[in-house]
């Protein structure tokens, strides 16, 4: 009889301590929230991406003739103002060409193609279109368009964050009112993403264009329209409540 009540005791202090946890635990609750902030942004800098394609017997005269119309290009640009370590290179291509013999099956090499790809960088993002009717008229094929940026892309990014952390102490705050409680102090923050949206031209000119237009007359030329930069800030954070 008295090991059955020594049973009993310890079943409800278990039971006692169980129900106290319980209670401890709701008294110290979590509020999880996520929180955004986008500022958007005047551009300040173009980035002008240009190709240079050739074609040639051998590889190498391939090679040689585009290397020959890109050095044009790079003096065009220079002339009008855009800085020598601004115009880069970002890639070179050389692959053979080939006919096929639909009696044979064969196929033999007829010559050579060579591309190449430049990016030039300047401030004068105005005149973004005036620098593709250049390039193309001294010697480009054609233009992957414009894309533009901030340079100083930090300050934006820290007014965004500055938002997303206000945004989510308001969602917080608005959870645990619904509740009737007030909203503790932050438990954790999470810098979950960081993204700056660059508005990309559409503009795109094949050189046969550019012989057409009406840049190579002094009458107008080609016009890039660009847009805000959407800088964003994402975060996370646990609020104790």
């Amino acid at each position: 009889m008295k090991n059955w009540k020594r049973i009993c005791f310890v079943c409800v202090t278990a039971a006692t301590l169980a129900i106290g946890c319980h209670s401890m635990a709701f008294a110290a609750g979590e509020i999880s929230v996520t929180g955004s902030g986008v500022v958007l942004a005047k551009p300040d800098t173009a980035t002008i991406s240009l190709s240079v394609e050739a074609i040639g017997k051998t590889s190498e005269a391939a090679q040689k003739e585009t290397s020959k119309t890109m050095q044009k290009v790079t003096d065009t640009l220079l002339e009008m103002g855009i800085q020598k370590d601004k115009i880069v290179t970002t890639g070179t291509f050389v692959y053979p060409s080939y006919q096929y013999d639909d009696g044979t099956g064969k196929r033999t090499i007829t010559g050579y193609r060579s591309t190449a790809n430049i990016q030039a960088v300047t401030k004068d993002i105005e005149n973004a279109g005036k620098y593709i009717d250049a390039a193309l008229k001294a010697g480009a094929t054609g233009t992957d368009g414009v894309s533009f940026s901030v340079e100083n892309e930090s300050a934006y990014y820290a007014q965004a964050l500055e938002t997303a952390v206000n945004n989510a102490a308001d969602s917080a705050a608005a959870i645990a009112g619904a509740y009737g409680k007030p909203l503790g102090e932050v438990k954790s923050v999470t810098e979950n993403s960081r993204s700056a949206y660059y508005v990309e031209s559409s503009k795109r000119q094949a050189l046969s264009v550019a012989e057409n237009s009406a840049a190579d007359t002094g009458e107008g030329g080609t016009t890039i329209q660009y847009g805000d930069i959407h800088v964003t800030a994402n975060i996370s954070v646990v609020y104790v409540f």
